[in-house]
């Protein structure tokens, strides 16, 4: 009788400590699922005009960028004229204090670049994102995002439609390793360095 009670319990510890190992496993990949979730979503961005605004006035695109980082269907003539105005928010306008140090962004900087298609807040379109998400400089510790701000909704910068030259934003900002992935006339920017052009 001793020994069927002593097997039950040795059977019910062993399924229980099953379920235990499945219910933390389950835990751990729930939680690799939530990680990149951590990222860039509309509602980290949708105000980003009420974060601190870097330079009043747009500064001059950069021609390749420009194309990069155009909205789809996007009309080029004698009027088109663009300009970026940042805006960080305030994890990234801390870790500017300490970016000449450091040389990296805290986790959940956020940077926003605003793409005016003639230079005025009313002729946005488009804005590109990068939210530091891991606590690393890596190709992976930024998470890149394009939104059209005219219907809030994420541009699909793998899609052949949208895609003016095939290259991830990524594929440019792994050029800007030793800024942490900013471009280097971003950094310029964030501390200060450069003045907008009229």
């Amino acid at each position: 009788m001793i020994y069927m009670r002593s097997r039950a319990l040795i059977a019910s510890a062993f399924v229980l400590g099953c379920i235990f190992t499945m219910t933390l496993s389950q835990q751990n990949t729930d939680q690799k699922i939530v990680g990149p979730k951590n990222g860039i979503s509309i509602n980290n961005v949708k105000e980003y005009r009420k974060m601190f605004r870097v330079n009043e006035k747009p500064i001059d695109m950069v021609a390749e960028t420009a194309l990069m980082c155009a909205p789809p269907q996007a009309r080029y003539g004698p009027h088109y004229n663009p300009g970026v105005v940042y805006y960080i928010n305030d994890i990234a306008r801390q870790g500017i204090k300490t970016y000449s140090d450091t040389k990296q962004f805290p986790v959940g900087s956020i940077i926003v670049k605003e793409k005016q298609e003639s230079r005025t807040e009313g002729s946005v379109q488009i804005i590109t994102v990068m939210k530091k998400v891991r606590a690393e400089s890596s190709e992976d510790s930024w998470d890149y995002k394009m939104f059209d701000v005219r219907n809030w909704a994420e541009v699909d910068t793998s899609s052949q439609q949208t895609a003016r030259i095939n290259r991830s934003c990524i594929e440019c900002h792994r050029t800007y390793k030793s800024n942490d992935y900013v471009s280097g006339r971003g950094i310029d920017l964030l501390l200060g360095k450069s003045q907008p052009k009229n």
